[in-house]
């Protein structure tokens, strides 16, 4: 009985840092997308972690792409900048839903571009994957 409420009790919390992970991974890579020599293996690495019926929404561009659009978009930016780094300042940690403030960082031609206040991410979950990306910047 005590092994079956210890389950219950700590699952969720489980469930949160493999979460976490995700968006962190999510970051990680999708910055790395971006990045002078970065290749379709890169891509690749972000399409692993998505759902197969993910979205990507940003509403300021009126922007809804599915999961091919979104992959799609990244191919656009492939290798655009000489180094790129994202740092999450905070994070809301939900059922199936984490929402993060980061900040990034941009190096092009020499010339270092930093986000002036943090941006704000949604994410929600769905077996395991990333089911939706919401940007609120």
């Amino acid at each position: 009985m005590y092994k079956l409420l210890a389950l219950f009790i700590f699952l969720p919390f489980v469930s949160f840092a493999e979460n976490i992970e995700l968006v962190e991974k999510f970051i990680q890579l999708t910055d790395a997308t971006k990045v002078k020599g970065a290749s379709q293996k890169d891509i690749d690495k972000v399409a692993a972690l998505l759902g197969d019926d993910m979205r990507y929404q940003h509403p300021n561009f009126n922007a809804d792409l599915t999961k091919a659009q979104f992959i799609e978009g990244l191919s656009r930016y492939l290798g655009a900048v000489d180094a790129m780094d994202s740092v999450i300042t905070t994070k809301i940690v939900g059922s199936d839903a984490i929402t993060v403030a980061f900040i990034s960082t941009t190096i092009n031609n020499g010339k270092t571009d930093i986000d002036e206040r943090p941006l704000m991410r949604l994410f929600e979950f769905n077996q395991g994957k990333i089911a939706l990306v919401k940007e609120y910047w």
